[in-house]
């Protein structure tokens, strides 16, 4: 009896993941080419490197910065979380570069506004010319995705470097232990009046926590939670054609491989500066985004990574 038991257990949930397999297969959930990619003729070549374009639609959150901070209104990219996730072809370490959508990209348009406009395939675009990959795969995930994702593994701890209060939570500086509305809360409000950049920060922490949280909590010898994030991420989760769950597992399975300390998570290093009229101008390092796209395609990706996130980015 206990043998059949053990069985149906086994069968249930082979039956669960196929569901959340299909749900994440399922043709709804994808973008057709044009929503995805830029045209051909404008992409970088495609290499044994791996790339993944995130970006994580949030609710547009007070706090003690918002009154006067540029952005975030209803409907603006300004509060989302834009990332890329990259594994270079020696497979050595994994970079997850958070990007501020405040950062101007040219004639004073700012990468938000511009994706806001031209909508997905103009990140893609943006990111191939700004660090000199190529996409291969993008992902857009809710908000509300993400948080039962956290929900299903736990509270993670986050490390904030800034204090401050939103949606009724209060967020200390060190370390916050969040739950899945704390969590898109904390990534997602205008913290200080600086036009995004304590806010790319604390996305950055995020993205840090729950990958390392992801890693630590065993769920490649637990089905059933495994079962229950991609059921979560199902829920709210577009991407392009490609990215099957097939394709999704062989990613997640060459980050899984690599050290946990070579898994290295920093916002893309911008500087800002408050104009006359009160607005912040943030703007790529001039110095250190050229290192970056050097080491992206070159064989010190690690170590460059490893020295921007000790810089505090």
């Amino acid at each position: 009896m206990v043998r059949l038991k053990t069985v149906a257990s086994a069968l249930g949930s082979l039956g669960d993941i196929n569901k959340a397999r299909a749900a994440f297969d399922d043709s709804s959930r994808k973008f057709a080419d044009e929503q995805a990619f830029p045209p051909a003729d404008i992409r970088r070549s495609p290499s044994d490197a791996r790339t993944l374009a995130l970006r994580v639609i949030t609710p547009a959150v007070s706090g003690e910065g918002a009154a006067s901070a540029p952005g975030g209104a209803e409907g603006s990219s300004l509060n989302d979380v834009f990332a890329l996730v990259h594994v270079p072809a020696t497979g050595d370490t994994a970079g997850f570069l958070v990007l501020n959508p405040s950062v101007e990209i040219e004639s004073g348009r700012s990468l938000g506004s511009l994706v806001d406009e031209g909508g997905g395939p103009v990140f893609v675009a943006i990111a191939e010319e700004v660090f000199g990959v190529r996409v291969d795969h993008v992902v857009e995930l809710s908000a509300e995705a993400l948080g039962d994702v956290i929900d299903v593994i736990g509270p993670v701890a986050v490390y904030g470097r800034t204090p401050f209060e939103a949606e009724g939570t209060s967020f200390v500086e060190g370390t916050n232990s969040l739950d899945g509305a704390a969590a898109v809360t904390f990534a997602s409000a205008a913290a200080v009046d600086d036009a995004g950049q304590t806010r790319t920060r604390n996305q950055r922490a995020l993205l840090r926590a729950l990958v390392q949280a992801l890693r630590q909590r065993g769920l490649a010898k637990d089905p059933a939670k495994l079962t229950a994030v991609l059921g979560a991420v199902s829920a709210g989760v577009r991407t392009d054609r490609g990215l099957t769950t097939i394709e999704l597992g062989k990613f997640a399975n060459v980050v899984r491989q690599i050290p946990q300390d070579d898994v290295i998570a920093v916002t893309v290093p911008a500087t800002s500066e408050r104009l006359e009229d009160g607005t912040v101008r943030v703007s790529f390092d001039a110095e250190a985004l050229p290192a970056l796209r050097q080491a992206l395609g070159g064989h010190d990706l690690k170590e460059f990574l490893r020295y921007v996130a000790s810089l505090g980015y």
